[in-house]
């Protein structure tokens, strides 16, 4: 096993050194082409041999921010976008050392071409890795436990990773002759309904018979997230760090909250102000859009937020979750939710202290109510405040169950610093663009049914 794991790291190693080489000739080529010669003149040349470690390093941070060191589970689509941002960010900082350098020989043409250069070049190659990787990966046959939450997993697995996993079994926590069917496949996951005992029993099992295990996490499970080791005389213990944040963690993200706020709002303004005519001119409405919503401690603020709506949605209907081809959103609605930039206004509320840049999204009082009562862990999510962007957002959708959303956010608590901060306000500019992150609630399919419609050979156990 330890040898498996030091020849896939060395590989890793390898495809990351190919990465950085494709970077660094794809530039010197640029060169190439801009001057018309194998060895351009040294006053432009010169500032790129000064910049090549800044831009290897920099490149593996974006590189890494965006996904493309684990390809196995995107899409080529997915991939090629993630490169796209990749380049276009590694450019932009390279034109901003070339200024901090005083590095004003490097062509601007040059970063220009070897941006288009680094797109094709790099789409192409990590294309092939991928399809290399699922080849190598193959399908995996995959038994699910559980009880009333199985459905949940299942139907997760058929709509969007079926290439990689072949449900073979669906199997109820009480099914007597588990251990047989375990036997039969490559990956056992665990829902988060399965009793403590049964959890074990299956895990102890798997280990022995080196199956991979993939657990629904439960609140006792997040507890352990950055736990250290301890002890009490010669007895080990783990210590599970308390689910918030300490003085000198809010006071750091305080200050990085009000100065990405400011230097955004300034940035923004031209922008916001050309959405604010937009929504004027198309319903002669109010631009702007106040709703009560929940942030730190369960206290309740006004939020901020350009109108996607016609006026008075919810008049006669109440509290609503927006759903796909809303009939309550506007045309210009439309636009702005895809691209995020209702949310612009909320930059406001972060400067005013009730929500931060990075955090659990705010919900509605109503929501905090009806999703307490219904999901154990959903308290949780109002240990800090709320942001404009979040954990949940990036690796969730908008139409991401409450209950996952909250797994979501309880991860992000407990692994805080002002790092993944930083690397989720990057991600997020990933997913803007990105439609299914902002699709509305879906109506529910049964897995029965989904089973029939894709012809699937899945057998289940009660």
């Amino acid at each position: 096993m330890k040898k498996s794991q030091s020849l896939n790291n060395l590989y890793e190693l390898l495809l990351t050194i190919i990465d950085v080489l494709l970077v660094v000739s794809s530039i010197y080529l640029s060169y190439i082409i801009e001057f018309h010669r194998w060895y351009p003149p040294k006053h432009n040349f010169d500032p790129f041999i000064k910049m090549i470690p800044f831009i290897i390093i920099i490149y593996l941070i974006f590189m890494y921010t965006y996904g493309l060191s684990d390809l196995i589970k995107q899409s080529v689509g997915e991939i090629v976008y993630s490169v796209f941002l990749t380049i276009i960010l590694l450019s932009i900082f390279t034109m901003a050392m070339t200024f901090f350098f005083r590095g004003l020989g490097y062509p601007r043409g040059v970063v220009v071409y070897s941006s288009i250069i680094q797109v094709v070049i790099l789409s192409m190659w990590k294309t092939l890795i991928w399809k290399v990787k699922r080849n190598l990966y193959g399908k995996k046959d995959v038994i699910i436990i559980g009880d009333s939450n199985v459905e949940h997993v299942a139907k997760k697995i058929i709509m969007k990773q079926s290439d990689l996993y072949n449900i073979k079994y669906i199997c109820g926590s009480s099914y007597k002759d588990v251990d047989r069917l375990i036997g039969e496949v490559d990956i056992v996951i665990l829902c988060d309904d399965v009793t403590s005992e049964l959890k074990d029993y299956i895990l102890d099992k798997c280990l022995v018979e080196q199956k991979s295990v993939l657990i629904v996490p439960t609140m006792s499970d997040f507890a352990l997230f950055g736990s250290r080791l301890n002890k009490i005389d010669d007895l080990p213990l783990l210590m599970a760090k308390p689910l918030c944040l300490t003085g000198e963690e809010k006071a750091i993200k305080r200050a990085l909250d009000v100065v990405l706020t400011v230097v955004g709002t300034i940035i923004g303004s031209p922008i916001m102000g050309i959405v604010a005519l937009a929504i004027k001119l198309s319903d002669g409405g109010n631009v702007l859009y106040t709703q009560e919503r929940v942030t730190e401690g369960g206290r309740s603020f006004k939020l901020f937020k350009f109108r996607s709506m016609k006026m008075n949605a919810e008049k006669s209907s109440g509290p609503m979750l927006s759903t796909d081809k809303d009939a309550r959103i506007t045309n210009v609605g439309r636009v702005i939710r895809a691209t995020r930039l209702d949310e612009l206004p909320q930059l406001f509320n972060i400067l005013k202290g009730d929500m931060s840049i990075v955090g659990p999204r705010p919900e509605r009082p109503f929501y905090v109510d009806k999703f307490e009562k219904e999901i154990h862990d959903y308290k949780y999510r109002t240990a800090v405040k709320a942001g404009l962007t979040g954990f949940a957002q990036v690796y969730g959708k908008y139409n991401t169950t409450p209950e996952d959303k909250a797994r979501y956010d309880i991860i992000y608590i407990k692994n805080y610093s002002v790092l993944l901060d930083i690397k989720l306000i990057f991600q997020t500019i990933k997913i803007i663009f990105m439609k299914e992150s902002t699709e509305g609630v879906k109506e529910d399919i049964k897995l029965e049914k989904l089973i029939e419609d894709r012809h699937l050979d899945v057998r289940i156990f009660k």
